[in-house]
């Protein structure tokens, strides 16, 4: 299983970076979150040879624009957006305007071998997503607002989780790490720099363009 980084704050040459966060995973054809700005977006997908029409599933993590901002410059017909239950009424009228639209509370499976941790959070809601791979669960999250730990702990019964990919915010409980085999923060990580100290082998950067395979 890949997954690829299409929008960050930084990337690699050739590619365009933005504030916000967005990745594709191939074997599922699921964009995650869409970043601001939508020109930077499809330019960074065409790059990587994703076409929208491939892209069959879009997750938002959550409302704010730096993740849910490239929406209406990418939604079509033929895809299932899935938000948090708590995005507005107007928000999702209008995705129901274009594409068929999936809210969700509480942890389920999406897709065989795919899970969503649910609805998290109390001031900004936010879901994160699992992927089973070989040996365990890798988790990717948008910004992780309502705490790394609420959220393993949300979709710790879908599995093992082996890896993290995604914004960790403000994140400093540094030993919730211990025992992972990837860590990759993105976007809005305050503390990489920490985390990358402490676990060096685990560490991997997330510019726009890295591949990462689980």
């Amino acid at each position: 299983m890949k997954l690829q980084i299409v929008y960050d704050n930084s990337a690699q040459p050739g590619f365009k970076a933005g504030w916000g966060f967005s990745c594709y995973l191939p074997e599922f054809k699921l964009l995650f979150d869409t970043g601001w700005d939508v020109r930077r977006l499809l330019y960074n997908m065409q790059k990587f040879n994703i076409k929208l029409s491939q892209v069959e599933k879009v997750v938002i993590s959550h409302s704010h624009w730096d993740h849910a901002g490239g929406l209406p410059g990418i939604i079509q017909p033929h895809m299932e957006i899935i938000v948090p239950e708590s995005f507005s009424e107007h928000m999702k009228e209008e995705i129901r305007k274009t594409a068929s639209l999936k809210a969700v509370t509480g942890r389920e499976k999406i897709s065989d071998g795919l899970w969503t941790g649910g609805e998290l959070g109390e001031k900004i809601k936010e879901q994160s997503l699992a992927v089973e791979t070989k040996t365990g669960l890798s988790v990717i999250t948008g910004c992780a607002h309502p705490g790394l730990e609420n959220i393993f702990d949300a979709l710790a019964p879908a599995g093992k989780i082996e890896a993290v990919v995604g914004g960790l915010h403000d994140f400093a409980d540094y030993q919730l790490l211990e025992g992972l085999k990837l860590i990759a923060p993105a976007h809005c990580t305050k503390n990489k720099s920490k985390i990358r100290d402490l676990y060096k082998s685990k560490y991997l950067e997330t510019p726009v363009g890295q591949t990462i395979k689980f």
